[in-house]
């Protein structure tokens, strides 16, 4: 990691991480939108669904423009008598004019709160423990919700207590009124440091920010951006509810296609010297992406940024040669956020919650740990033993793996991953009829299962009977089609799809390879013709087939195709 980052900064980051960090935030506001007409004016207005709340319940949300541009993103809380809202300073006047913009004779009011209340942070893993010993109603604590809040009393003093994370860990924030502010950050201090934690300072609190992938008004996005293009629409959109401003646009880019740049993670190399915000990426001469906020991250051990790229570059796992500033970095694309645990308890499956995190994050040695915790305190978690076994065999250690997915069959002999893990793995040790063997059962098992779940008798061997008839026929008919027009696309991935089916792999190939060079775009075909490759053993060229179609799947917002590819990839790098 670049030691230009002070270590004091970094050691509190990481004790953050372990312990807890609290903070008084002066980049926040608290408006109260209230009236007779606000529930219904603000339905119309926003972008989620206002509706759907009740009392103590919270949302993102985001006020658009008629392009689906962001005016304002906030979290967005119901009372009893109205609505308040947690706004960034920054953005409190672009907000209040958006959702104003179109009042006529609605009786809609907002209220900027921000000198009449304090806003008190409390992030890391002990902070629930804080909480609970601060308040007079532990209860409040315990039941309390993300993104929800309660009225109760912390310290001894009235306070509104919201459950929200803005590190990535679990976290809450305290609203105290003037006359209670000083007297609660001091509670909370002291409150903080018996417990082994600290104060985090503005730049504690940057980087944790940035580890969590959340985005900031003006640094990162502005009245100018597309709502789908900061990646928050996932929190802040209401796909079911009706008409709002900009819910056109919203709607034709989830329906018909993707963005032109969306903002995602890059991983730099651990000495990299980060190129400030703003700053250009370019490849071979041409404009791809533009730099946002980033910083050295104690977490990662490496610098960390977002950055807006486009549909080719933006491919999970892909590592881009980019030149900023008349320099060359080498960076890999990650999805947002870098680094996510909420809560950690030690209950056996919120252990394997926690652990099954980490594992995705890809932090093996940590995950493998507090995946043998969820073990111990309960030995009947499939899915521990599973996560596990992955983890040991990208450790080459495939005895070992083996040994947890057949204890993974001993719990349920019909786990369909299980079966697929030991395929895998039997042919990293060349044993191919094992392999093929469990990737016959993986199919087994999931036509079972689901025959099981319906209440139907399943025959496997009249269904599997009647699928080699069917496909049988359908290649006479492909192959006579293509008598006529040997390259027709169509013709080609039929006949291709009908091999496959039969695990006829080698004849597959042929008719896949055609159909990606007549249509270079066609994510599902680089994807069987993978398939093909992978079940003749080419794993090589497999691997080559699912990183073009990775591309191509990336570039046309095919997110079906692009998560099996990336998948099958993934197995095949273990």
């Amino acid at each position: 990691m670049n030691t230009d980052l002070d270590a004091s900064v970094r050691d509190a980051v990481l004790q953050v991480r372990q312990k807890v960090g609290v903070a008084r935030l002066e980049g926040y506001a608290i408006l109260e939108i209230s009236g007779p007409d606000a529930p219904g004016f603000l339905q119309n207005r926003l972008s989620n669904d206002v509706l759907a709340l009740a009392p103590g319940q919270g949302q993102m949300n985001a006020v658009l423009d008629r392009q689906g541009k962001i005016e304002g993103i906030f979290s967005l809380y119901r009372k009893a008598d109205g609505f308040f809202a947690l706004v960034e300073r920054s953005a409190v006047e672009s907000t209040c004019k958006g959702i104003l913009k179109f009042k006529i004779i609605e009786q809609v009011d907002i209220t900027d709160h921000s000198e009449t209340l304090t806003v008190l942070s409390c992030q890391g893993p002990m902070a629930k423990a804080m909480m609970l010993s601060a308040a007079a109603h532990p209860e409040h604590v315990t039941s309390l919700a993300e993104n929800a809040f309660v009225d109760s009393v912390l310290f001894g003093m009235p306070a509104r207590l919201v459950r929200r994370s803005l590190s990535g860990e679990d976290g809450f924030l305290m609203l105290v009124t003037p006359e209670h502010a000083e007297i609660a950050w001091s509670c909370l201090k002291e409150e903080a440091q018996a417990t082994g934690g600290l104060e985090m300072s503005p730049e504690v609190r940057d980087i944790l920010r940035i580890e969590a992938g959340l985005p900031l008004f003006g640094r990162d996005y502005d009245a100018g951006t597309l709502l789908p293009e900061t990646g928050l629409e996932r929190e802040a959109v209401s796909y079911s509810k009706g008409c709002y401003l900009g819910q056109e646009t919203i709607a034709r880019i989830k329906t018909y296609g993707t963005v032109q740049r969306a903002l995602v993670g890059l991983l730099f190399e651990e000495n990299a010297t980060l190129p400030p915000a703003g700053s250009e990426c370019r490849m071979d001469g041409h404009s791809v992406g533009v730099m946002q906020s980033g910083a050295d991250s104690p977490t990662l051990g490496r610098p960390i940024a977002m950055a807006y790229l486009g549909k080719t570059e933006r491919v999970p796992g892909k590592t881009l040669d980019l030149e900023i500033n008349g320099q060359t970095y080498h960076a890999m694309v990650k999805l947002l956020p870098f680094y996510d645990v909420r809560m950690r308890h030690q209950s056996g499956p919120e252990l394997l919650a926690e652990g099954l995190k980490l594992f995705s994050d890809g932090y093996d040695e940590e995950a493998t740990r507090v995946l043998r915790q969820a073990i111990d305190a309960d030995p009947t978690l499939v899915d521990a033993y599973e996560a596990l076994g992955v983890i040991l065999s990208r450790q080459d250690r495939y005895d070992d793996a083996i040994a947890l997915m057949e204890k993974v069959l001993t719990l349920d002999p019909d786990h369909v991953l299980a079966h697929t893990n030991l395929s895998v793995f039997y042919m990293k040790k060349g044993d191919k009829d094992k392999a093929e063997d469990e990737k016959a059962k993986a199919t087994m098992a999931a036509f079972s299962r689901k025959m099981r779940e319906s209440g139907q008798v399943y025959d496997i061997e009249a269904e599997r009977r009647q699928k080699e008839q069917v496909a049988e026929e359908r290649i006479a008919m492909f192959r006579e089609a293509l008598k006529f027009a040997p390259e027709d696309p169509l013709g080609n991935f039929g006949l291709g799809s009908s091999y496959l089916e039969l695990k006829r792999y080698p004849e597959a190939v042929e008719p896949f390879e055609r159909v990606v060079k007549a249509q270079p775009k066609h994510s599902v075909a680089w994807l069987s013709l993978g398939k093909a490759l992978e079940g003749m053993g080419e794993l090589s060229r497999a691997r080559e087939s699912y990183e073009k179609g990775i591309e191509v799947a990336a570039a046309k917002g095919d997110l079906m195709p692009l998560r099996e590819m990336q998948t099958r990839l993934d197995h095949l790098s273990l």
